[in-house]
């Protein structure tokens, strides 16, 4: 294999995590590139300086408290602080284990440092692309990835699902006569109920405004989709507090269902868009399942 021309050397020296080696008094034999940055030292500082001069004092656990540990041939994993060598702070994921010679005696540690800020920020960014900054819930892109892998799980075991699209009615009334912080807080409470009406094998997701849609794990047919949908509209629909107003809240759900209704993921949100529509259209408050020819526009003002 063409990884294996790589030295480990090479790899340590590569990688974005902090690497140094020690001896059992602290002292550094060698710090990779990403730790000389994150500590911010030059090469010409390294080696022979004690590693522990940069944890930053009071920084839990103590020093004596991970090297007492580390000699007892335990290894220790945990959040601590460093100061570069300007004083600056860094918080870090440190994990640390023995390193033993033939005889098996504790001759070197290997530490590795991981920046928490940036595993924070890049946590945050996945957050943005795939969750709703409102509600928590899956955005569209999570959605589609789950829709997605829906179909793939149920052609591989020749079963099916069901496809819900859920609409608030008469969403704009509450934001014309409370507000859009009421509006966003009807949101929140929604999402959060329809997290509990649903099992947790289920995706429930926002795709914007207040239009959710859930996908309804190994539905075998409609009449089990439509049990569903009742006990979900009995759980989500009645009386919400809106920023000390009570308002009665009701929805309208469309019900598609896969493979059945439609044999890809943008027709079959199609057809339970559509269902969802003739919902409105028979009153509101209430669900339709897809029907022939459920491509065609259908909108209710």
């Amino acid at each position: 294999m063409t990884w294996q021309k790589h030295s480990l050397s090479r790899v340590i020296e590569q990688i974005p995590i902090g690497v140094a080696v020690t001896l059992p008094d602290g002292t550094i034999e060698y710090a990779n590139p990403c730790l000389r940055r994150l500590l911010g030292l030059s090469a010409a500082q390294l080696p022979r300086v004690d590693l522990a001069q940069f944890r930053a004092a009071g920084a839990a656990p103590a020093r004596e408290e991970i090297r007492q540990s580390l000699l007892a041939g335990l290894s220790w994993q945990g959040e601590t602080q460093f100061r570069t060598d300007k004083g600056e702070a860094r918080h870090v994921m440190e994990s640390v284990y023995p390193l033993y010679d033939e005889a098996g005696t504790i001759t070197h540690f290997i530490h590795f440092l991981q920046d928490i800020v940036a595993l924070k920020y890049t946590e945050m960014l996945s957050g943005l692309a795939f969750y709703d900054s409102l509600t928590g819930l899956p955005n569209r892109n999570l959605f589609n990835d789950r829709l997605a892998r829906a179909m793939a799980t149920a052609q591989r075991s020749r079963s099916s699902f069901a496809l819900l699209y859920i609409d608030i009615d008469h969403f704009k009334r509450v934001n014309d006569t409370l507000g859009h912080a009421a509006g966003d807080e009807l949101l929140r409470q929604l999402a959060s109920r329809l997290k509990q009406s649903l099992r947790e094998s289920d995706t429930v997701a926002r795709l914007g405004g207040d239009e959710f849609v859930a996908i309804l794990e190994h539905v075998a047919d409609a009449r089990i989709a439509v049990r569903v949908v009742e006990q979900l509209l009995a759980d989500c629909s009645g009386c919400y507090e809106l920023r000390g107003s009570e308002r009665k809240v009701t929805l309208s759900v469309g019900i598609s269902l896969y493979p059945g209704d439609a044999g890809d993921a943008e027709s079959l949100l199609k057809c339970a868009d559509t269902a969802m529509y003739r919902a409105k259209a028979a009153g509101r408050n209430g669900y339709h399942l897809r029907e022939p020819h459920c491509a065609d526009q259908y909108r209710v003002a």
